[in-house]
């Protein structure tokens, strides 16, 4: 990479947690045979966090939300779970 981009630098000794949480096996999700009929019917929520590198305005967690209808995706940054 530096060859390419020589004004880069980078931490070998550093660990992305993302890159490791990201490889887990999850377990399969039932099959579900409901479907939303309007918008906002149904909304799908996951948080996630911490992370190990807080972003530069201090967010250490973030929320997604997902429509079931529109499949129409939020991403909201929090600084901590008490936000949500």
């Amino acid at each position: 990479m530096n060859k390419q981009f020589p004004f880069l630098s980078s931490d070998e000794t550093l660990v992305c947690d993302t890159c490791h949480f990201a490889k887990q096996n999850k377990l399969p999700f039932c099959i579900s045979t409901k479907r939303a009929m309007n918008k906002f019917d149904i909304l799908h929520f996951d948080i996630w966090g911490p992370l190990s590198i807080k972003s530069i305005d201090g967010h250490s967690y973030f929320l997604t939300v997902v429509d079931d209808y529109s499949r129409f995706v939020w991403i909201i940054l929090l600084k901590s779970k008490y936000e949500v």
